[in-house]
């Protein structure tokens, strides 16, 4: 005698089993769909780059009427100027790089990874670069090549000046966007120059951190202690992020900073540390009527106090010692774009850029 009950259940089991083993057959079918589509793609990809150099190379643009290769690639593609700019860079770049070509084409890098990569390898560093990249995925590689440049090998230490983030604002409403255009006209009219994006975000943040009136009060920057003994790196933190900064950052912070101490050691109750003390720095900002006193400057926001002779050289607060600088101006003298030297406030030399001006 069969138990009914038992065989149906069996029965049942069996049904299950086989329904999950076509499902797992038809999600490995369905991975090994996407993944062929995926390499199909990055394939075409590297055919479309090499089809628009042959028409750049072949006057193809002109024939169909488009002054230049990127007006056929935006209007015939619809790729944007930036993508189009971006196709005809690497098209050139991946001519005096054929291992890197050659894995485009094999559809082993995608076209976000050999972007990447075609802005720091060279000939000469081409091996390297794809043997530092193997393995990894496009973000990595981003990681990967930040802060190099070209003809940079992965090893290289990184430069935190070369490293730049790209920003993308959508949904901005035409007023909100009128706004932002007027802020960036003000703050051109602020700097007596045009208004990089940079500027503009460095404009924009610190109004925002900086409330108006406040900049005699307080410094606008806070330094925590670092533990590198090693490589003797600094880094700003904030936002959930950690920023290496170079020499000449670092000095242009401790010029005008509060340091909150050791990260790594316990200092209960322990006081901030101003590089300039307070009534020093008050005394400063009204001497120089709260603007930037390098010529021709207008600004009155954003300012910082600077040490005419570095702190690393031994330099003081004595108040002939500092004068009032703009954070752009500040930037630039750190940078060694401008110089000053002398006492202020009435016998300072200021040595600026084309021109050379001593008030």
């Amino acid at each position: 005698m069969f138990d009914s009950a038992a065989t149906q259940e069996f029965q049942s089991q069996l049904a299950d089993a086989y329904a999950v083993t076509c499902r797992e057959r038809d999600w490995m079918a369905l991975h090994e769909e996407i993944t062929s589509v995926g390499k199909q793609i990055l394939c075409l990809e590297a055919r479309e780059i090499d089809l628009l150099l042959e028409a750049e190379e072949t006057k193809l643009y002109r024939r169909m009427g488009f002054p230049t290769i990127y007006a056929y690639i935006e209007s015939v593609l619809q790729h944007s100027h930036h993508v189009a700019t971006e196709r005809m860079r690497v098209a050139h770049e991946l001519l005096e790089l054929p291992g890197l070509a050659e894995q485009f084409r094999a559809g082993e890098l995608a076209w976000t990874s050999v972007r990447e990569l075609t802005r720091v390898a060279t000939g000469k560093t081409e091996a390297a670069w794809l043997d530092a990249a193997e393995g990894k995925i496009s973000t990595e590689i981003q990681q990967l090549v930040r802060g190099k440049s070209k003809g940079d090998l992965p090893t290289d230490p990184v430069d935190p000046k070369k490293i730049r983030h790209r920003i993308v604002l959508e949904g901005i409403s035409e007023e909100a966007m009128m706004l932002f255009k007027l802020a960036r006209n003000a703050a051109a009219d602020a700097s007596g120059t045009t208004c990089t994006d940079d500027e503009l975000v460095r404009a924009l943040a610190a109004a925002m951190l900086e409330p108006a009136g406040d900049a005699p009060h307080k410094p606008r920057h806070q330094i925590a202690t670092t533990t590198c003994r090693a490589c003797k790196q600094a880094h700003r933190v904030g936002a959930g992020m950690e920023i290496a900064v170079s020499a000449q950052e670092l000095e242009r912070v401790r010029c005008d900073s509060e340091d909150i101490g050791d990260l790594e050691r316990e200092e209960p109750g322990r006081k901030l540390q101003r590089s300039i003390p307070a009534a020093t720095r008050r005394k400063v900002f009204v001497r120089d009527k709260h603007r930037c006193t390098v010529p021709g400057c207008r600004s009155t926001r954003f300012l910082e106090a600077h040490h005419i002779r570095p702190r690393s050289e031994g330099g003081g607060h004595e108040l002939w010692q500092l004068t009032i600088l703009c954070d752009a101006h500040h930037l630039q003298l750190h940078d060694g774009v401008i110089t000053i030297r002398g006492t202020a406030p009435d016998h300072l030399v200021f040595e600026l850029p084309l021109t050379h001006r001593g008030d």
